[in-house]
C-alpha cells in the first residue's frame, strides 16, 4: 500500500493543526491499516492512468469515501470501494478526458443548461466538492447566479439486475432561497424548483445511457448510521420520491423511480388548470430547444437532445 499518497490524502482531508483534526487523520490512517487490502486494492486502480493519478491526487474524498459509512446505511468497505471504482469507470466510458479531468482533477463545473431569471443566469451544473462526499460521487447543481438552489447527490453504478443506473444518494436545497425558490415556481407556472432539478437528473440518467434511477430512502440514508440526532434528515426524502413515481423496493433503503416524467394530457386536466400547465410545458419545450453557444477550448460539439427535455452540451461532457 502507498503509504506516501495516504499520508497526501490525510494532510489534503484533515488540517493536523487542529486536535479535532489530527484525531480524524489518525482514524483515517488507522482505518486505512486495518483495510489494508481493500484500500491498496483502491489505490491500485486510480494508479493505473495518469487521468486516474491527477484524479485522486485532486479529490482525496474518493478513499475517505471507502472508510467511512457514507452513501447509504449499512454500506460495507467492500461496497463503497466497488461504488467508487464503477462510478469512475462508468464516466470513463461516457465523459472526454477533458470533462474527467476538469471534474475531478481541477474542481471545475460543467454546465449542462442554462436560462435566466430576473436578469441573472439560471443553470445546471455538474460539480463535485467535498461538502458532497457523504451522499454521492457527483452532483447536480441549480445555480441562481452564485447561489446553490438545490443540489441531487448521486453515483453512476450497476443497478440491482446489473443494468447501467443512476442512484441517488439525497437532494438539498438552500435554507436561505425561499423568495426566489416562489418567484421561479411562479416563472415557471406552478412547476416547483425541485421537480425542475429532478427534471435535470432524469435527463442526465438518459444521456448518460442509464436504465433505471434508485434514491436512498429516509431508512437508508447514510446518517443513519449515526446516533447524533442533528445528522438525521430534516425532510422526507420517502415523500418527494413518491411523488416522482418511485417505488420502494424489498430493500427498504432505495427506491426505483423511472427515467421520463410522466406529462399529464390535457384532458386529464381540470379547465382551469389548462392554460397553466400549457404555458408550463411550452416553457419545459425551450429547454428543449435551448441553443447556447459554448466558448472557449470547450467550444464545440454535440448538443444531445433527449425526449424529456433538457439540452446537454457534450463539448465538455460527453464523448
Amino acid at each position: 500500500m502507498d503509504t506516501e499518497i495516504l499520508q497526501h490524502i490525510g494532510h489534503s482531508l484533515y488540517n493536523t493543526k487542529r486536535l479535532k483534526e489530527w484525531k480524524r487523520y489518525v482514524v483515517f490512517r488507522s482505518r486505512c491499516m486495518l483495510h489494508s487490502e481493500q484500500i491498496g486494492g483502491l489505490l491500485d486502480f486510480f494508479a493505473e492512468t495518469p487521468l486516474r493519478r491527477d484524479m485522486l491526487r485532486h479529490t482525496t474524498s474518493f478513499v475517505e469515501q471507502a472508510t467511512r459509512q457514507f452513501f447509504y446505511k449499512n454500506s460495507t468497505y467492500d461496497e463503497r470501494i466497488s461504488l467508487v471504482k464503477a462510478h469512475v469507470e462508468f464516466l470513463e466510458s461516457k465523459l472526454t478526458e477533458d470533462a474527467l479531468r476538469r471534474l475531478y482533477a481541477e474542481g471545475e463545473m460543467l454546465r449542462l443548461w442554462e436560462d435566466s431569471y430576473e436578469e441573472k443566469p439560471l443553470t445546471l451544473e455538474l460539480w463535485f466538492h467535498a461538502g458532497q462526499r457523504k451522499e454521492g460521487c457527483l452532483s447536480l447543481v441549480l445555480m441562481w447566479d452564485k447561489e446553490a438552489l438545490y443540489q441531487i447527490m448521486f453515483w453512476l453504478a450497476p443497478g440491482k439486475n446489473g443494468e447501467p443506473a443512476l442512484w441517488i444518494g439525497a437532494l438539498q436545497g438552500t435554507p436561505n432561497g425561499s423568495e426566489v425558490i416562489k418567484g421561479l415556481t411562479k416563472a415557471f407556472y406552478g412547476y416547483r424548483t425541485k421537480n425542475l432539478i429532478f427534471y435535470g437528473i432524469r435527463n442526465v440518467a438518459a444521456a448518460l445511457g442509464c436504465e433505471s434511477i434508485y434514491a436512498v430512502s429516509n431508512e437508508g440514508y447514510y446518517a443513519m448510521n449515526h446516533i447524533r440526532v442533528d445528522r438525521k434528515l430534516k425532510t422526507s426524502l420517502d415523500a418527494f420520491w413518491q411523488e416522482c413515481e418511485g417505488t420502494q423496493l424489498d430493500d427498504k433503503r432505495f427506491y426505483k423511480i423511472p427515467i421520463p416524467e410522466y406529462r399529464k394530457s390535457m384532458e386529464e386536466l381540470k379547465p382551469s388548470k389548462r392554460a397553466q400547465h400549457r404555458r408550463r410545458f411550452a416553457k419545459m419545450d425551450e429547454m428543449k430547444d435551448a441553443k447556447e453557444e459554448v466558448t472557449g477550448k470547450f467550444c464545440k460539439i454535440l448538443k444531445i437532445i433527449n425526449k424529456t427535455g433538457l439540452c446537454f452540451y457534450a463539448c465538455p461532457v460527453f464523448n
